[in-house]
């Protein structure tokens, strides 16, 4: 066990026994969902609207944005704020 894993359980447990969590289980749950997977490497929301309007775009093509910008496909199903940036933005492209 790393230094980090043992000082988090620590801070978890001496934490977790003050405090009560005021969260719903569908927040818990979407909150594991996120912690789960977490990549090695990951894009910033910044980073993500600097490419989202070549990723809708491409998308609209039909071309496979998984494959060819996995890490901005990634944020977007992690990230519901981004996700809804290019939701607004794909319903605009299709709209033109």
């Amino acid at each position: 066990m790393n230094l980090f894993t043992r000082l988090f359980q620590r801070r978890r447990k001496t934490t977790l026994d003050k405090m009560e969590l005021n969260i719903s289980p569908d927040q818990a749950e979407k909150m594991l969902y996120m912690i789960q997977n977490t990549q090695e490497i990951e894009l910033t929301c910044d980073d993500v609207h600097g490419l989202l309007d070549q990723y809708t775009e491409m998308a609209i093509r039909g071309e496979d944005v998984a494959s060819l910008l996995p890490l901005v496909h990634h944020h977007l199903d992690m990230c519901p704020d981004c996700r809804e940036e290019y939701e607004a933005l794909s319903r605009i492209l299709h709209a033109i």
